[in-house]
Formats: C-alpha cells, sequence, structure tokens
C-alpha cells in the first residue's frame, strides 16, 4: 500500500515534469477513442507517453503517473481508488498510466473506469504480458496501437533535414531513439539496453541469471541479420537447456527489444523447425552493444529496411531455398504482398545473385511486387525496379505494397 500524501506528491512531481517534455511530432496520429481504454505499446524510451499527451487536447493533458518512479515500489492494485480520487481533486478528465504493467491487477482498474465510461491512456514495454491481461479482462474494450523508435522520416521531421543519402548517413549512424538524438550521450544506447534487459526482462520474468540473459541481447545485437538455431545459441553461451535459450528469446521479443522472424514456407511445421533471424528495434542500438555488428554496413541497412515494412506489418519472413535467398517477403492476411532484396552495392560480383533471389522469391510466393534496394543506387534492371533504400523509405509501406 502507498500513503495518499505521498502518492499525491509523486503525481504533483511527475506531472510538472512531464509537461514540460518536448512535444515531438510523429508520423503516427492516434485517433483518441470515445468508448474504448487507448494503449500505446512499445519498446522502452520510444516516446510512448509523449506521443499520447500530444493526441490529448493542450487544454486537457490528464493526470499522468509513471510505475518506474521507485518511490511507487509499494504501490498494489488496491491503491488505483487513490488515483481516482487525486484525478478528481486536481479537476482532471482522463488517466495516462505509463508502464503499468509492473503493477499486478491493473487492469482490473481499466476495467471499472472503462465501465463508468472514464477515460484512460495506457502504455507499455511488454507486448504479451499486455495482451494476456487485455484479453482476460479487456476484450472489446481497448485499442491497441505499436510505436517504434523513429523512422527515417520522422527523423527528418526531427532533424529539419532534407531527404537524400547525406541525411540518410546519418539516421543510419545514429538510430531513432528520440532522447538519444537530442541528447547523443555516448552511453545511452549501450545503458539502454542494459536496462531493457534488466528492467523489462530480468526483473519481470524473475530470471536470476541476468548474466545469461546479457550476453544473449549483445549475441543477437552481434549477429543480426544471421541465421541461428536455438540449440546453437545454447551451445556458445553455455546455456545448457534448450528451453531456456527458446524461453530467454520470446522474452526479448516481447520487450520489442528483437524481432525473430522464419523463413519462408506454406507449412507452418517448417517455419518453426527452420532456422530464425533476428532484427534489432533500432540497428543504432545494436551497433553500439557489438564490435563486429557496427562494422557490417550491410547487415546494419538490411535491419533498417526490416523496420520500415515492420511498423505497418507484423508477419515478414525471410527466403532462402538452396540455390538463392531473398532478403524479406511481407505477409498481409494470407497472402505475400511483396519481396524485398538488400544490397549495399550492386557489381559484376553480386547483381546475377541478388536479382536471381528475388525473382525466385517472386515466383514462389506469387508476391506481385519486388523491389532491390541499394545504399544510393537507382535502375531498373531485367524489369526488377532498383532504389536507394532512403528514396524507398520516404513512401509508406502500406503505400508501396498493394494490399488485396
Amino acid at each position: 500500500m502507498i500513503q495518499l500524501n505521498l502518492l499525491a506528491q509523486v503525481i504533483e512531481e511527475q506531472n510538472e515534469n512531464f509537461l514540460q517534455k518536448q512535444l515531438i511530432s510523429r508520423e503516427m496520429t492516434i485517433p483518441i477513442p470515445t468508448h474504448q481504454i487507448l494503449v500505446v505499446s512499445g519498446v522502452r524510451r520510444c516516446g510512448k507517453s509523449v506521443l499520447i499527451r500530444k493526441s490529448l487536447p493542450v487544454d486537457a493533458p490528464g493526470l499522468y503517473l509513471n510505475f518506474e518512479d521507485p518511490r511507487l515500489v509499494d504501490f498494489e492494485a488496491a491503491d488505483f481508488p487513490k488515483l481516482a480520487q487525486l484525478r478528481d481533486e486536481l479537476g482532471k478528465t482522463s488517466i495516462l498510466l505509463d508502464e503499468v504493467q509492473t503493477v499486478v491487477g491493473w487492469e482490473i482498474f481499466a476495467r471499472s473506469l472503462h465501465e463508468k465510461g472514464e477515460k484512460l491512456y495506457i502504455t507499455g514495454s511488454n507486448a504479451n504480458m499486455l495482451s494476456r491481461e487485455f484479453g482476460t479482462r479487456l476484450t472489446g474494450r481497448y485499442k491497441q496501437v505499436e510505436l517504434f523508435p523513429f523512422s527515417y522520416t520522422e527523423f527528418l521531421l526531427f532533424k529539419q533535414l532534407p531527404p537524400g543519402v547525406e541525411s540518410f548517413e546519418t539516421y543510419f549512424q545514429s538510430g531513432g531513439f528520440p532522447e538519444f538524438l537530442q541528447n547523443q550521450y555516448p552511453d545511452y544506447l549501450r545503458t539502454l539496453l542494459r536496462d531493457i534487459l534488466t528492467r523489462d526482462v530480468a526483473v519481470r520474468r524473475n530470471i536470476s541469471n541476468e548474466t545469461a540473459l546479457i550476453r544473449l541481447g549483445v549475441f543477437l545485437s552481434s549477429n543480426v541479420a544471421k541465421p541461428f538455431s536455438y540449440s546453437r545459441i545454447g551451445g556458445l553461451l553455455e546455456i545448457k537447456s534448450v528451453r531456456t535459450v527458446i524461453d530467454y528469446c520470446d522474452y526479448l521479443t516481447e520487450s520489442y527489444l528483437f524481432d525473430l522472424i522464419p523463413m519462408y514456407s506454406p507449412s507452418i511445421r517448417k517455419q518453426l523447425a527452420n532456422p530464425k533471424k533476428a532484427f534489432c528495434v533500432d540497428p543504432a542500438l545494436a551497433a553500439a552493444n557489438s564490435l563486429s555488428f557496427s562494422k557490417d554496413l550491410g547487415r546494419k541497412l538490411e535491419n533498417y529496411v526490416y523496420l520500415h515494412p515492420r511498423r505497418s506489418f507484423q508477419e515478414i519472413q525471410y527466403y532462402q531455398t538452396k540455390d538463392s535467398e531473398c532478403d524479406f517477403v511481407v505477409k498481409w492476411n494470407e497472402d505475400i504482398i511483396g519481396a524485398v532484396q538488400v544490397c549495399w552495392e550492386l557489381n559484376s560480383d553480386t547483381l546475377a545473385r541478388e536479382i536471381t533471389g528475388l525473382k525466385n522469391a517472386l515466383a514462389e510466393t506469387n508476391a506481385p511486387k519486388g523491389v532491390l534496394l541499394t545504399w544510393n543506387q537507382e535502375d531498373v534492371l531485367e524489369r526488377i525496379e532498383v532504389l536507394p533504400v532512403w528514396k524507398w523509405m520516404m513512401q509508406p509501406a502500406t503505400e508501396y505494397f498493394t494490399l488485396g
């Protein structure tokens, strides 16, 4: 339990600081639902609460409470009525709960507010914990959206830069975390990775072996876009149980830190059996925590390309046969709607391989559209469109691919 006067003090201080935060423009506009709870989920520090605040009326910012404040360590589900009491005393019309999943039973309070017709906004940095609690108690009562670090076009808006290879080079090196772009603290991205692994994974999942978890995070950061098997990771990191490796990898995807994508196959069984590839939510974050990946410009570019359709589509796979490879096929409903090949530079050594891989993926998946992306080359080769990555990213993926 927490004392009412302490909760009031925390709210006063947090709201004063929250109102002073810079309101950052994002491409995503979130419609404020009239009769539903609004949930914005995504990786830590990507700007979730600021996005909600910017979407609310200027004269009605609501009552804000961030549950990661150490003074709230004793906050329990039974304390939520105190929060509603303080909202009324302060004359607020809504409540914004930041990282609410740290409180066991929060969804009961959320449902209670919804049934009273009161406005509630929630952020969270753990996908499965949120979805599980919504599924049991809040079905049909909420609208959920995912937020990522800045896209390239959001980066241009934030930095007031024109599109082109020079600004993309800056984005390529810096990534898209708003606070890092504002302050450029040298150790920010390393500290952020450790915070995600400890707070969002180890603490919430009761993992005592934090060292193994951190080593796994660094391993995946170092091996972005490379196929891997759980058994191989277990052997390399000296984790005896393959089940433990699988669980740890699942927890890292829950925290939005990595996506693990399967190899394309119409068979779900084969998708599960074949190696996965990992992609980081922010390639600059991965590079800051891995010397090997920071030097591999091709895989880093591939990670940036992956994130562009991922902001709109959840099902992305890689294509591979004995004879050819294609980096991504994008799925919408039950259909593959596009194939994407990434190559740092097309030349006499790479051209045939990249074109063949893309064409084979298009033929096998019946995808209606394919594109070959490079650092800064543009052409049409064998009826295949070749574009610089920066130019391709200027158009939303939902507009580039035809949705059936």
